[in-house]
């Protein structure tokens, strides 16, 4: 399921967006979540037809539990992804909050489009209500800005200062993103640092800190087959897509994010 998500995500940005009505004909259907749990769930996906990808303000879908039951038919909306990068493209993934019964195999049905996907009883990741690990990461004191991430510039080096083990002694609220701009299989890596950034100009006092899914970012740029997996990532149980959590004054993890998080989905949880 993991290599389904890597191949096809990235494809979804050469496509160019269509508005449709809530009928869709020849539907493919991308999930962009696969850490599933019994229980609440952010879900996103995209959907295409024969012209392109669909951007309808909202669509609704139908969920069905292994068997056939239990069904939860659904509206999803539209989150269209900033356009930093003045591409006009107008990507954007669908999302909503949905409540799984039962683990097993589910089937999303958009349209005369289906796909089936996962849900575990307990997801690999780091939980909404856990204490956020203790991790460690390294910051421009120990290294110079391309040995912290595969980014390019303009690099916010506020996201490169501070130590998580820090914040959580200091009882700070923070941001933790961890991504690797220049190999992220989500196709939102990019709007979601420039989001990050508009965060952090409003929210001045807030840290923010980027960790790099690869722990020799300098490195892998050139010899990929060679990346070293970040500690961080098994410190959090994720992959290597593209993760934003929030951390409460209390160290509790009080937000997850598979995928992009637009600004105001980030700010619910600032205020």
């Amino acid at each position: 399921m993991e290599k389904f998500y890597k191949i096809i995500i990235p494809s979804l940005l050469s496509i160019s967006l269509l508005s449709c009505s809530q009928s869709i004909e020849n539907a493919q259907v991308f999930i962009a979540t696969n850490d599933l749990q019994i229980g609440s769930n952010r879900f996103t996906f995209a959907v295409a037809d024969k012209n392109g990808l669909v951007n309808s303000e909202s669509i609704e879908v139908s969920f069905n539990g292994d068997g056939g039951y239990p069904k939860i038919i659904k509206s999803f909306n539209f989150v269209e992804f900033p356009d930093y990068y003045n591409t006009e493209l107008g990507n954007g993934i669908y999302t909503q909050i949905i409540e799984f019964e039962k683990s097993g195999t589910w089937k999303l049905k958009v349209g005369d489009g289906e796909v089936d996907f996962n849900v575990k009883d307990i997801s690999n990741s780091k939980n909404v209500g856990d204490l956020a690990p203790k991790s460690i990461n390294s910051t421009l004191k120990e290294k110079n800005i391309e040995q912290l991430t595969t980014g390019i510039p303009p690099i916010n080096e506020k996201f490169y200062i501070h130590k998580i083990n820090d914040l959580l002694n200091e009882n700070k609220k923070f941001i933790l993103s961890v991504m690797s701009p220049a190999f992220c299989t989500d196709p939102t890596c990019g709007p979601q640092l420039e989001t990050l950034n508009d965060i952090s100009i409003k929210y001045d006092d807030l840290p923010i800190v980027h960790v790099d899914t690869y722990s020799n970012p300098s490195q892998v740029k050139s010899d990929y087959e060679n990346r070293k997996l970040s500690q961080i990532i098994k410190d959090y149980g994720i992959n290597e897509d593209q993760w934003l959590f929030i951390i409460s004054e209390n160290g509790m993890v009080i937000a997850k994010f598979q995928g992009y998080a637009s600004f105001e989905q980030i700010e619910e949880y600032l205020n």
